[in-house]
């Protein structure tokens, strides 16, 4: 079978406040406030996430090893084998009928 990347999304990461080191606060509250004062239209993005079409550019082959209601294992064309386990459904918009798996 054949796997291809047709989108990538690029988000930022979550930070907890509480987990940030006394001699980083500094800094992390300076790049906070250049965020903040950064255009509405690129906090937007940032804060949903920047899309960027792929357009199967990235692809790989694999060969599926096993399959049930809540694993999928897979092997590259190497050998290596990779297993994912269902997703719960998502109310996202997307049309998709195939179940999403995450490794």
């Amino acid at each position: 079978m054949k796997e291809e990347y047709v989108e990538g999304i690029f988000e930022s990461p979550t930070i907890v406040e509480e987990t940030i080191p006394e001699q980083l606060k500094g800094a992390y509250s300076q790049a906070l406030t250049t965020a903040q004062q950064l255009p509405v239209p690129i906090r937007d993005a940032v804060a949903n996430g920047l899309r960027v079409p792929l357009s199967g550019t990235f692809q790989r082959l694999f060969m599926i090893s096993y399959l049930d209601e809540e694993i999928l294992i897979i092997r590259d064309t190497a050998g290596i084998p990779e297993v994912l386990t269902r997703l719960e459904a998502s109310s996202s918009g997307m049309a998709e009928t195939n179940p999403e798996y995450e490794s």
